[in-house]
């Protein structure tokens, strides 16, 4: 626990020893919010909190250094990034930020960066060498609309200038498309833990329990789950053109 008593605990906080650490570790300054919040001096906890966020925000900068070209959609991952450290940090159940904060950091990172690549429809496949490849994988936001569109009045044109943030048509078909990408994984607790972190969007450690696995394995899994769908996926994308351009050409002739 931190000794807030200490006049020199401000220097402390921000001083770095000979390795280039912090003085005051991650890990005690999580562990010491959560004593805080939980005795109800709010204030001192959110000081604390305020120093971790401001450690890692040149790691939030470097991590949304992608959407430079997008100052709004920087600036939203960059909130985003905060948002979900500053929820797990009060967290009493989250371990794995204090087991390995550096690591955890990293994933916090990229998981709100591709979220917002995602729900903005910027998010693509990548070939062997790095460079997009193939259509995006989600719809831009601000070009879905509802498939069941309503009349601004009784006489009025059909309207849809408000967009929908649930794509119906997505909806309606991602359900049948999910199950058939799970049956690639051969495992069934790769499956569910696909399933409860990327559909049902729960956290590690909860999925980490309903597993019966530490939270280390989980995301283990997770990852190679991951890189092995996109493997198949990849491989099914040449095909799915190809009987593409063999329909076409027969319609044609």
């Amino acid at each position: 626990m931190i000794d807030l008593s200490d006049p020199t605990l401000d220097e402390r906080l921000r001083r770095r020893n000979a390795e280039g650490h912090y003085e005051i570790s991650e890990k005690e300054i999580i562990l010491t919010v959560r004593s805080l919040q939980a005795s109800g001096q709010a204030s001192t906890a959110r000081m604390l909190a305020e120093t971790l966020l401001e450690r890692c925000t040149p790691a939030f900068l470097f991590h949304s250094k992608g959407l430079s070209h997008r100052p709004d959609l920087r600036e939203e991952a960059v909130a985003n990034m905060n948002e979900h450290l500053l929820r797990e940090m009060l967290n009493p159940d989250e371990r794995f930020m204090i087991q390995n904060f550096v690591h955890y950091l990293r994933c916090l990172c990229a998981d709100e960066f591709k979220r917002v690549l995602r729900q903005e429809g910027l998010h693509y496949r990548r070939d062997t060498e790095g460079r997009p490849a193939g259509r995006p994988q989600h719809v831009p936001r601000a070009l879905m609309e509802p498939l069941q569109t309503t009349n601004n009045d009784e006489t009025g044109p059909i309207s849809a200038d408000v967009a929908d943030p649930h794509d119906q048509f997505e909806q309606m078909h991602a359900e049948d498309e999910s199950q058939r990408i799970l049956t690639y994984l051969s495992d069934p607790l790769d499956r569910s833990i696909m399933v409860l972190r990327a559909m049902e969007e729960m956290k590690w450690d909860d999925i980490a329990k309903l597993c019966a696995r530490t939270e280390r394995t989980v995301r283990s899994r997770y990852q190679r789950a991951c890189d092995y769908l996109r493997t198949r996926m990849a491989e099914e994308e040449p095909v799915a053109y190809s009987s593409l351009a063999s329909t076409t050409m027969q319609q044609h002739s």
